[in-house]
């Protein structure tokens, strides 16, 4: 399932969701960063250096979808970047996995 990571109206990047806990209704995936994400790569970068994970209680992330629907993840959203790694990482929880095998 490819979505968009936003922050407020800011898309900041691309992924291809992945179920990774079916029973949570658990996705992830890899970002692919748009050049927007640089305005707030060092604060995610530091979320992730305190506590692990940047979430919703950090930024307003939002996960919109090819069709321009948000997804309303009950477990909220994480953004995993940390310094020195290429990868971000995207992970998202509480989802209705029918809704996301429909996608």
């Amino acid at each position: 399932m490819k979505g968009f990571l936003c922050i407020g109206n800011d898309k900041i990047g691309e992924i291809d969701f992945h179920i990774i806990d079916e029973s949570m209704g658990g996705i992830g995936g890899i970002l692919t960063a748009y050049e927007s994400y640089r305005k707030y790569q060092l604060a995610i970068q530091g979320h992730c250096d305190k506590k692990g994970i940047s979430n919703v209680d950090d930024f307003n992330y939002r996960i919109s979808l090819s069709d321009n629907s948000d997804l309303r993840p009950i477990g909220g959203i994480g953004v995993t970047d940390i310094k020195g790694f290429d990868d971000i990482y995207v992970e998202s929880s509480g989802i209705d996995i029918a809704l996301i095998l429909t996608k």
